[in-house]
């Protein structure tokens, strides 16, 4: 436990497996990783299953229409975007 409070990392019992759906990429449990224990804890809680798929598709757009290769400041910001 000493690590992993060293490396600045805190454990979190995010749920059982069922609800695992609730840390899959573009939802706000994932995309937010500044999130403190209250607000991960709230943006678990407010995921939406259906709106992970078309977060997804949506950003696929997004990415496909660029010219070129995003930065990764970019790249974080149009991650983010999605869950304004």
């Amino acid at each position: 436990m000493r690590l992993l409070d060293e490396s600045g990392f805190a454990p979190f019992d995010a749920g059982v497996l069922a609800d695992a759906w609730r840390q899959q990429p573009m939802d706000d449990a994932r995309l937010l990783p500044e999130l403190s224990l209250g607000d991960l804890e709230k943006a678990l809680a407010a995921g939406d299953r259906s709106e992970a798929p078309r977060n997804r598709d949506r950003q696929m757009d997004r990415f496909a229409a660029l010219t070129s290769a995003p930065t990764l400041e970019a790249t974080v910001e149009l991650n983010r975007s999605l869950h304004r």
